[in-house]
Order: C-alpha cells, then structure tokens, then sequence
C-alpha cells in the first residue's frame, strides 16, 4: 500500500521509513508502523501545528501515536544516524564536494523554554543558536546548538569537529563571516588541515598586528548556500521556532 507523501517522493518516504527504527513488540499490541505515522509527523514539522490538530486526511491514527513515535526516534538518537547513513551514501556516490565548506549560525526563537537558551544581543530575541557547516553546494554536514547569547564563534570548533563523512575526507577550505574571525578558530583549523578562508573584522580606532589572513573572494561567494540552506530548514516552522 502506498501512502500519500507531501514532501518526499515515493522512493524517498519508503528509505526513510524503512531505514528508522521501530519499538518492538512487548507483549500487547504491535506497535504502528513507520509508513503509517510518517505522514503526521511530516506534516507536523512542516506546518508548525499541534500534534492534536493533524487532520485525518492526512494521518488517520491518533495524534498522541505520532508524537510518541517521533519522541522514541529522538531518544534513540536515530535521526542522526539517518542523517549520517545519508551522508555516507552521497559521498560513496561522490555527490558531496568537500573542496569547499561553509559555516554560519542562525537563531532559533524560543519564548518559552529557558533551558538551553539565551538572549542575543543582535536579534533582540531569546532563542537558540544553530551552527551548521555544508558542503560547497550546501548539503548540510554537522550541526550544534549553544544559548542564543553564546558568540557564534564559541561553537564553530565543535560544529566542525563534528563532520563524519567517510574515512579520511575533510574539508579542505571553510568559509565563514566576519563573527568567526578568531585567532583561536584559525590555529584549530590550521591544525586539523583546514584552510580558513575567514574575512579580517576592521576596527576603527585599532588596527590588528601581524600579517593579514589570506581571503578568498571567489571561494566565499559559495557561503551563499549556507544561507540557502538555513533558509531551507526554517521553511519547516516547527524547526523555525522551538515550541517544545
């Protein structure tokens, strides 16, 4: 049987069922399968909407069933392994360029949990910060959240740290903006074979000692994808704003 997707092919929505865990029975019911919640639960990060309000054209089960399955799916950490599964098989099939990588942060507003949290100057909100690195076309590679008043600089080393994509492949220059301009965060990059193609921060009333870093400007014009991506992944609203 085949049901109805709204933002995956056919072909797509089968892997991703397939591929995400399932709780085994203990005893009492079998538990609802993958390819019978997806949907709801899609459509839920999609829209930004309640769990309650899932139309039953739409998901014809309960609510409550898509929200514990998607609830079972973070504690098993498994959306990062599918995420990674992913990525392993993109690479396998050479589609990630690793040339050239980005990395930016963004905020995620978040007005009703303090946990995790902060109030960024910038954006006069409280919310989340999100660090995300891609490849040169913008396939994201690795993420880290930190409190929205922690400078995106402070999480960059660990968003990068963060990069698995098969063995023995880095990136080989990573871009970036003017807020990761850090002597800290190019001596770690330096050091794990990456090169920081980073622009210089101009202070008016000091100018900073030593020799200038080198910058790219053809190269960074490819940090425009990042952007792209962000602005895909908050297309998603219940990713835009962090409800729970």
């Amino acid at each position: 049987m085949k049901y109805g997707t709204f933002y995956l092919e056919q072909k797509q929505y089968d892997w991703l069922a397939n591929n995400l865990p399932q709780p085994k029975p203990s005893g009492g019911r079998i538990p609802t399968t993958n390819r019978e919640l997806l949907n709801g639960i899609l459509y839920v990060l999609k829209t930004g909407c309640r769990w309650q309000d899932i139309p039953k054209s739409v998901c014809t089960h309960d609510p409550s069933t898509c929200w514990r399955r998607f609830d079972y799916w973070r504690k098993q950490r498994s959306i990062i392994s599918v995420w990674q599964n992913i990525l392993n098989d993109l690479n396998s099939r050479g589609i990630l360029d690793l040339s050239v990588g980005n990395v930016d942060g963004s905020l995620i507003q978040s007005p009703k949990f303090r946990n995790g949290t902060g109030y960024s100057g910038k954006h006069h909100r409280i919310g989340t910060n999100v660090l995300l690195t891609t490849d040169k076309n913008g396939l994201p590679l690795s993420t880290h959240t930190m409190q929205g008043n922690r400078h995106d600089s402070a999480g960059a080393e660990k968003a990068i740290r963060r990069i698995r994509v098969g063995a023995k492949r880095r990136v080989k220059q990573m871009n970036g903006d003017k807020g990761f301009d850090s002597k800290k965060l190019r001596s770690n990059l330096r050091r794990r074979g990456i090169k920081a193609n980073i622009p210089e921060r101009q202070f008016r009333h000091k100018r900073k000692k030593g020799r200038p870093p080198v910058y790219d400007e053809v190269k960074a014009k490819f940090r425009a994808f990042v952007e792209r991506t962000f602005a895909w992944l908050k297309y998603f609203r219940r990713l835009r704003y962090r409800w729970e």
